[in-house]
């Protein structure tokens, strides 16, 4: 006699990239990002249930990301059980990691991830928070540009209108060539905001011996910490830094694996641990990091990714307010149909089950892209703003 169908098996796999023009350009020490590309993937059940998980990039390889995850990964998942969830992300990486750990590989299985934990929470009639163990309803943000192009006066005038929109806490690029333009930046700013909390990000501008100079320099204004001063690949010279900094030290968004924490964590290279869940594999991967660091007694930061951000700040007691990058959410690129409500520095969080992120598919299809499509770099130094 034929046995009934399991309605928790993956029927289907379809992935898709869009490449979504940002409002204004994202200009740091490091990059010029006009666009970013949103990798989304939809996991079908037998029972017709759909998830879609995504995973992001800031203009690049996102097509590499697609056929990675559709020639690849999305096979090895036709016919399993969604809830082997943590023996199918181990399949994945394994698959991923031959070619390369961490990367494009880390972020193709994110996009997996990250549907198969709608897939389970949608099962369970509960939002994915909820499924990891998070009891907040709401969670404070902070407020973060990626502004080292402005003038200062149009530096000061984005801040002023973070602050007037509620947020309490900040964070400002820093970065430029001379020492003196970026420390006038860092003061004005602390002029706006007054004693709130404020945070700088080099994105790895410096080597070592300036990068002490800097942050030594930047430690007047009493941020709260400098983010990625040096090169992310380069634990040993981060650990002499954060042994004699004045200002803590933070990173972790370029890191992609376990063993890259570890060596920072082990070796006190870092005080502030910064993992992105979209870059390190998914929301499963991510509360692994986050455990590791509060082993090691560190303060856990989640960086960017606001709408997976969210979902797993609210399972980590004491976790730093959510990075609200503006222009960055998929609310501010008008690609989803339920808007995460933002107001007075606070995210309220769905209670819709499963991630509760709703992709506005008429609004992607514009922007859909091909493999072997031509994306021009962009050079950033005519967005700099001459003062």
């Amino acid at each position: 006699m034929p046995q009934p169908a399991n309605k928790t098996r993956i029927a289907a796999v379809k992935v898709a990239a869009y490449r979504v023009p940002l409002t204004r350009p994202w200009v740091s020490a490091a990059h010029a990002i006009t666009h970013h590309e949103h990798i989304l993937v939809d996991i079908t059940l037998n029972n017709g249930l759909t998830g879609t998980g995504w995973t992001s990039t800031m203009g690049t390889a996102g097509t590499a990301v697609e056929a990675l995850a559709t020639t690849y990964l999305a096979p090895m998942l036709v016919g399993r059980d969604v809830h082997e969830h943590e023996a199918l992300w181990s399949l994945l990486w394994k698959r991923s990691h031959q070619p390369g750990a961490g990367g494009i590989g880390a972020l193709a299985v994110a996009g997996f991830d990250l549907a198969m934990w709608d897939l389970r929470g949608k099962v369970a009639g509960l939002p994915v928070r909820k499924l990891i163990g998070g009891a907040a309803d709401s969670l404070e943000v902070y407020a973060s540009a990626v502004n080292l192009h402005l003038s200062e006066a149009a530096l000061v005038d984005e801040t002023r209108a973070f602050l007037d929109a509620g947020n309490r806490h900040f964070k400002i690029k820093v970065g430029r060539a001379d020492l003196d333009d970026d420390l006038s930046r860092v003061a004005a700013v602390r002029n706006v905001i007054g004693k709130r909390p404020l945070m700088l990000d080099a994105n790895q501008r410096w080597r070592p011996g300036e990068a002490l100079a800097r942050t030594s320099a930047f430690a007047r204004f009493n941020p709260v910490w400098m983010e990625e001063p040096m090169a992310a690949d380069d634990p040993e010279n981060h650990a002499r830094l954060a042994a004699v900094s004045p200002v803590p030290v933070a990173l972790g968004e370029t890191l992609s694996t376990r063993h890259e924490f570890w060596r920072y964590v082990a070796s006190g290279a870092v005080h502030y641990l910064q993992p992105n869940a979209l870059k390190v594999g998914g929301i499963s991967e991510w509360l692994k990091l986050a455990h590791l660091g509060a082993c090691a007694n560190l303060n856990i930061a989640p960086h960017g990714a606001l709408e997976a951000s969210a979902i797993v700040a609210a399972a980590i007691p004491g976790c730093y307010p959510v990075e609200n990058i503006d222009g960055g959410s998929f609310a501010d690129q008008g690609i989803v149909l339920n808007p995460l409500k933002i107001e007075d520095g606070r995210i309220t969080l769905t209670d819709e089950p499963g991630t509760g992120v709703a992709f506005d598919r008429a609004a992607l299809a514009p922007h859909r892209i091909e493999p072997g499509t031509e994306v021009p770099l962009v050079d950033p130094a005519p967005f700099f703003a001459r003062d």
